[in-house]
Parts: C-alpha cells; sequence; structure tokens
C-alpha cells in the first residue's frame, strides 16, 4: 500500500484515471483506519493531509461520473469504522467536526476574506467592503466584532467530559463521528481534571489528552530496556495508554487533559471569556491563549511563536484560529466535515517519509562509531534532509531498521534528522556495526559496559582529530571567530594544523595559507587575530577546548577546581577517587580525566600551551553574602522569558553562589519560571517548590 501511496503523492490531479480515484479512496481509508484504529501510520500527517486535498479535487473534477455510476464520494467521509474493543460504546450528543488545515500566510488571507463574505449580508458588516481594506488587512466592523483566538492545535486523543450536578459523571473518547467509548474510569486517573466543579447544572467540556514529551521518552527507555512494545510517537502511547483495561497503569502514565470546547456554559459572546471561565472552574487550558484584533495580528503572533513551541514539553502541530464572537459563528455557517469560523495553522511538516538509500559510519570526536543513513533526500520544515543518525548499532536493531527501508524522519528540536520508526520494510540489508575504522583501519572494538563501538586510535585517528578541533574553535569551545568547520579540515588534510598548539601558531603559516584558493589577506589576518585574541584564556574555557569526553560548560566548571597553577595541568596527580569528590562527577568523568591527563602525548601539548597561553587558573570566590536566598541553593530556569535570555538568567545566578539544575526534583530548591510554562511548573507545584517569577527573582538577586 506505501508504494501506491507514494506513486498518488507524485501524481497531478491531471493525471489521474477515474479507476484511479476509487483507488485513491481505498488508500486513504487504509491510512485512515491505521491511525484511528491501531495507533500506528505509515505517512506523516502533512503526507495524509496532502493526499485528502487531492482527493478532494479529483471528486470535483469527476463529479458527474461519480453521480452517472451512483458512486459515493469520500472525501468528506473518509474516517476508520470503530474496531471492537473491550469498552463499553456510547452515542454522544452532537457531533465532533474536525478543523480545515492550512500549511501557509496565504490560506489565513483567504479564510479571513471568506469569514468576511460569509457575514456581509447578515448586517454585521453594514456599510463596509472587501474593497474598503487593503489586502491581508482584516476586514474589521468597527465595533470589532471579526476578531480572532489563537491556542495551541493538539493532535492528540480527543476526549469528553460530562458533568451534572457538581460532579464529572461520565468520560468519553472518539471511536468514529457518531460512536464513542466510556472510559470514565481511566479518566479518573489523569490528575489534572477535576473530578468536581463549582457548577451545578449539565455541562459537556470537550478536550484533547497527551503525554508529556518527557514521560514518552521514560516510557520508551523503560520499554526498550525490557525489549516491550516501544510506541512510535507520543500521541500513540497516549492512546494507548488512556484505553488499558487496568487504569493504574493509565494512572502511571502522567497523562494530562486540555479543555477547549464546551456546551451549555453560554456566559459571554466572546469564546475567549468561556475558556477562561473553565481555566476559573479548574481546566487546563491551552497555556498559549491570544487574542489578535485582525489576521494580520494573527500571522505577526504566529511568527513570534517559534521560542514557545520549542519551550513545550508536549507535541503540538500548529495553531488554532477561531472567530472570537460566538455569535457569528452561525452566520459564518459549517460545511458537513468542518467549521467555517475556524482554521487550523499546521507547522511546516516535522515528520515525514523516505527510503534509506545506504548507511555510512561516522567517527566521532569521542571514539565512537555511529551509524548514519544516506536519505532519499526530503525536505522537512524547509529543509532539504539528505542524512539522519541512527545513533548506535543496537537501535538499528530494536528498531529494525536495514538499507532500503522506507522510514520515518523527524527533526528533532527542530535541527537534528532523526529515524523515528520503520513505516516499510522492502530489504534485507542488516547494518552491522564495522570490523575496522572507516578513517585510520584500526580495528574497532565493542565497550562491553555500553551499546557502543569505538576506535580506540585516539590521537592519530583523522576523523577524530577533526572533530575535536572543530569542537575545540567552535561556539561550546574557544569561540574563535572566522574559524569554520571547512578551514578545519582542510587545514588538517594539508599538515597546517594538527592539534591545538598548532592552532595558536597558525600565524606561523600565514604564507602558506595565503596561497590557497580563497583565502585573501583581509580574511586571513581576521582569522589570526582572533586566534590570538582567544590566548587569554580561563581554565574552564580550556577543559572544554580539549575535547575530553563528557567534559562539557559544567562540567568543566566544576573541575577546573583540580587546576589551581600551571603545576596541576603539567603535573596532573589526582586519582580517581579524588576527583570524584567534586559534585556530580561520576566515575566515567574521572576515569576520562586520569587518562587524558596522564597520556604522555598530552602531558608534551600541556607543556608546550603553557608557554603561549595566559591561563586563568581556578580561585576561591569571594562570598560577599551568604544571606542571598540563592546561596548554595539548586535553581531550576524554564525556557523561554520576554525580557531576557535563559542563559544571561543563568550568568547572573552564578555570581550568588548558586547550584543551576536542568530539571526538577525533590532536590531542587526554586523555579525560575514564565508564567505559561507547563511541565516544569505543574511537578514544581506538585513537590511543593518554591516558585518565582522574573520579577521576584530580580528582586531577590
Amino acid at each position: 500500500m506505501l508504494k501506491k501511496t507514494k506513486i498518488f503523492q507524485e501524481k497531478d490531479v491531471l493525471e489521474f484515471y477515474f479507476e484511479e480515484v476509487l483507488e485513491l479512496q481505498k488508500v486513504l481509508e487504509y491510512h485512515s483506519d491505521l491511525y484511528y484504529n491501531k495507533d500506528t501510520s505509515e505517512i506523516s500527517d502533512k503526507e495524509y493531509d496532502d493526499l485528502l486535498k487531492k482527493l478532494e479535487q479529483l471528486e470535483k473534477i469527476f463529479s458527474d461520473v461519480f453521480l452517472e455510476n451512483n458512486l459515493e464520494k469520500k472525501s468528506n467521509k473518509i474516517w476508520a469504522e470503530l474496531v471492537e474493543s473491550t469498552f463499553k460504546k456510547v452515542k454522544h450528543s452532537r457531533p465532533m467536526i474536525s478543523l480545515w488545515n492550512t500549511y501557509n500566510e496565504e490560506d489565513l488571507r483567504d479564510f479571513d476574506e471568506r469569514v468576511y463574505k460569509n457575514i456581509e449580508n447578515s448586517g454585521w458588516t453594514q456599510g463596509i467592503t472587501p474593497t474598503d481594506f487593503s489586502r491581508g488587512e482584516s476586514c474589521i466592523h468597527p465595533n470589532n466584532l471579526i476578531n480572532y483566538t489563537l491556542e495551541f492545535k493538539f493532535d492528540w486523543l480527543w476526549v469528553e467530559l460530562i458533568y451534572n450536578n457538581w460532579k464529572l459523571i461520565q468520560a468519553i473518547t472518539r471511536g468514529n463521528w457518531i460512536e464513542w467509548e466510556d472510559v470514565t474510569q481511566n479518566i479518573f486517573q489523569i490528575k489534572n481534571i477535576p473530578k468536581i466543579i463549582t457548577y451545578k447544572e449539565y455541562l459537556e467540556i470537550r478536550g484533547e489528552v497527551v503525554m508529556p514529551i518527557s514521560s514518552f521518552d521514560r516510557l520508551n527507555k523503560e520499554a526498550s530496556e525490557k525489549w516491550e512494545k516501544v510506541f512510535s510517537n507520543p500521541r500513540n502511547a497516549a492512546s494507548w495508554s488512556l484505553r488499558m483495561k487496568d487504569n493504574r497503569i493509565t494512572k502511571k502514565r502522567d497523562l494530562a487533559f486540555f479543555a477547549y470546547d464546551f456546551w451549555d456554559l453560554a456566559i459571554s459572546d466572546s469564546y475567549y471569556e468561556c475558556i477562561k471561565n473553565l481555566e476559573k472552574l479548574g481546566f487546563d487550558i491551552s497555556s498559549y491563549f491570544e487574542k489578535a484584533e485582525n489576521i494580520s495580528k494573527v500571522i505577526d503572533k504566529i511568527h513570534n511563536f517559534w521560542d514557545i513551541k520549542k519551550s513545550l514539553d508536549f507535541e503540538i502541530d500548529g495553531l488554532v484560529l477561531k472567530v472570537n464572537n460566538r455569535e457569528l459563528w452561525e452566520e459564518i455557517g459549517y460545511t458537513q466535515h468542518h467549521p467555517k469560523y475556524a482554521i487550523a495553522y499546521k507547522f511546516p511538516a516535522e515528520i515525514l517519509t523516505t527510503d534509506i538509500i545506504s548507511v555510512v559510519h561516522q567517527v566521532g570526536r569521542t571514539w565512537t562509531i555511529t551509524p548514519v543513513a544516506n536519505l532519499e533526500p526530503i525536505n522537512i520544515g524547509w529543509a532539504i534532509i539528505r542524512r539522519a543518525t541512527l545513533h548506535n548499532y543496537e537501535e538499528c536493531e530494536k528498531l529494525q531498521v536495514w538499507v532500503g527501508d522506507s522510514v520515518f524522519i523527524k527533526r528533532a528540536g527542530e535541527v537534528i534528522p532523526k529515524i523515528i520508526w520503520v513505516a516499510n520494510k522492502d530489504s534485507e540489508k542488516i547494518i552491522f556495526p564495522p570490523i575496522k575504522c572507516p578513517s585510520c583501519w584500526t580495528e574497532v572494538l565493542k565497550d562491553e559496559e555500553k551499546v557502543r563501538y569505538y576506535c580506540p586510535n585516539n590521537n592519530e585517528c583523522f576523523e577524530q582529530k577533526k572533530h575535536k578541533l572543530i569542537y575545540a574553535v567552535g561556539k561550546q569551545g574557544l569561540n574563535i571567530d572566522w574559524f569554520w568547520k571547512a578551514q578545519v579540515e582542510l587545514f588538517l588534510k594539508l599538515w597546517i594544523i594538527s592539534d591545538l598548539y598548532s592552532i595558536f601558531k597558525l600565524s606561523e603559516k600565514k604564507e602558506e595559507i595565503l596561497k590557497l584558493e580563497g583565502f585573501q589577506e583581509k580574511s586571513v589576518n581576521n582569522l589570526l587575530k582572533a586566534i590570538e585574541d582567544k590566548k587569554n584564556i580561563s581554565i574552564t574555557t580550556l577543559l572544554i577546548a580539549l575535547a575530553i569526553s563528557w567534559v562539557g560548560k559544567k562540567t568543566a566548571q566544576e573541575l577546573s577546581k583540580l587546576f589551581t597553577s600551571s603545576d596541576d595541568l603539567s603535573d596532573f596527580s589526582y586519582n580517581i577517587e579524588e576527583i570524584e569528590k567534586l559534585d556530580d562527577i561520576w566515575p566515567e568523568i574521572s576515569k576520562n580525566m586520569v587518562e587524558f591527563f596522564t597520556d604522555s602525548k598530552n602531558k608534551e601539548l600541556f607543556k608546550k600551551l603553557l608557554n603561549i597561553l595566559n591561563i586563568e587558573f581556578y580561585k576561591e570566590k569571594i562570598i560577599e553574602n551568604k544571606n542571598n536566598i540563592f546561596f548554595w541553593k539548586k535553581v531550576c530556569i524554564t525556557w523561554s522569558f520576554w525580557e531576557i535570555k535563559r542563559p544571561d538568567l543563568i550568568k547572573e545566578l552564578e555570581e550568588v553562589w548558586w547550584k543551576f539544575v536542568t530539571s526538577v526534583s525533590k532536590n531542587t530548591d526554586f523555579l525560575v519560571a514564565w508564567e505559561k510554562a507547563w511541565s516544569k511548573l505543574k511537578k514544581a507545584e506538585e513537590l511543593w517548590i518554591k516558585i518565582l517569577d522574573l520579577t521576584k527573582f530580580k528582586k531577590e538577586l
């Protein structure tokens, strides 16, 4: 079916025969059944939406043929039938309809125009015509009756909660569009759903059940260690968890509910005010819930949304745009499948399918050899993806990923492409670890305590040297301006540089560099000056630039306490036990430090570096204010603030003897939280951890 799907994806609507239109209907029914009944999928949401739109166009083109042959159009009816389950089937009181999706700004502006046209004869817009407004500006009534709301678009598990006489009496989840499943007992296990509310009358609340990404990762990690079922995405995990016969399992899965719809709560004509009232009743709503006075303001808010999205601990695939004035909803109207007063703006697709062409074995700066897949090029989130990591060879085995397979690709964190699961197996070419290092041909070893394979030739392997020096000069290390990855690799190949010391002596190679193609006097001088500026260096930065395994910024700050003079660098005398006495330094880091600093070649490197660098060694800080509330306290900070960047907050805390932690636990003393933080804030409240907003934080600081 996947091969047929790909054929239809590539085919233009004008190239379809009528028989192929009927085949496309079956293809979409197949993918719908996978998604809704089997909690899996072989194509991404974006690919499904595109095929559905294509079918809608084709059914219009062949409308007469459908009519003549008494055949049914299915673009508005392709939804899977409810499969048998252990849950009681129930009918819901009003139909559940979905939203029309768009992926671009032009469609949003078209939607805005359609909203105006649908109500222009109702009296709301008397005296105003579309020509009164330039394209791109919302057609707004003087009383601002056509403004909009923006909130998260969840693509999770739809649930309806029914309350009467103050109490939650039933919970149902969608099976098909008419028949639902009763999941009341399992819903009672979700902590953030209020069981009693301060509203006596009959009330229906609709929303979606989600699973935090952190909980999903933990669930899959535990399952993977036990060689049990690993879920392909958080949505499937949430759906599976809610439908467990044993609701004790549901309780353990850390699910959450977000409300966005209601029935019989007509307290205001404003949708915004009604949803805010749900929040007052105790329901969690979209933490991003904004009003916008016109479509241009909506688009501005979408452009400014990306930093917020990155800070979330659950997945959303877009934002929902609704006309705020509920009185206009009936005037604007509905189709059989969609309301005309709302639309979903979906973010550029981050998950799509493609094929693995081949696999290369990449050697990194920490000796580890990683399988990397070469892919059939694919556009994800406006970037052409040609390669994706497979992490390690055990992961290949667990995912059953082979060369030639069709796989789902995701851009993790908006940047790094990652293979998340197999869409279709079409090969028997198993991925095995290499016997020899692909860079230096040294025999590859298996780390018995870990899943990794590695090259032990750490001093001479070209790929290891390259990645270490790229790391050293990059932002994580010395942060040398004008020194790019390509330059490091070129200089290393030509023996212009060979180690960290040779980088600081690069001025001696100036004439040789100027003879190379593309290197001009000005750019070379800029590079050499940037290197010269880095000769005044702290011991912490030097430790990072040495590219020791597991030594990043935070670890280097703690390890710097070992180096109070040049003697500690040239004649390192600490043993593993002594190093482990430092905070958060575990055995493997201690072992790596001892091996690195007692290596004879590295000792020679340190002596040479001491002759050319002005190193600021560790000195005990003078504590000026021990009464500061952050003194020796563990502080966690959420990701996003409008007024100040998170790294700047961390820098300010460093001045008052704090201990920064990346996640909230029972050992955390404070959480500095953005007002719309979700997972960290929720956990801090559960653990009774003191929470500070930015104003309070600044005052205490």
